[in-house]
């Protein structure tokens, strides 16, 4: 199994996501996504905070871990959702995405071209509506 952790990195009720700049081998639909970084054997979902800051330029707070879940593009990933909240910092060019948006979750649709778990966007409506999400149990 493939492990990835994904940052919901939010602000002002918007969260980031970012283009990539080169076909997914993984899951070759997929254009637009949240930060995310694939996991070594035994290593910790929280490199994904050091990878937002060296991909994005952005500081975020570590957050929570609120999911786990099997994209149905492909059934050997498992990805594990943390909450990242915005500290500070501009978003800066990057190796791996192309063009970066803060977007309201009711936008995301209009972006990606991979489906998203219903939970996913429970969570994403949350944090719209109250500036917190809403821990999926």
């Amino acid at each position: 199994m493939i492990k990835i952790a994904k940052a919901i990195v939010y602000k002002d009720a918007r969260v980031l996501i970012a283009k990539l700049r080169y076909t997914d081998a993984l899951v070759p639909k997929m254009e637009w996504t949240f930060p995310y970084v694939m996991l070594k054997e035994n290593e910790s979902p929280r490199v994904l905070v050091k990878n937002v800051f060296s991909e994005f330029g952005l500081q975020v707070d570590p957050g929570k871990f609120f999911l786990k879940c099997v994209p149905s593009e492909n059934f050997k990933i498992e990805e594990y959702y943390y909450e990242s909240k915005y500290q500070r910092g501009f978003v800066t060019n990057s190796k791996v995405y192309s063009q970066f948006a803060w977007v309201l979750p009711t936008q995301i649709l209009k972006y990606f071209t991979t489906t998203i778990n219903t939970e996913i966007m429970d969570y994403l409506r949350s944090l719209e509506e109250t500036g917190k999400g809403v821990v999926i149990e």
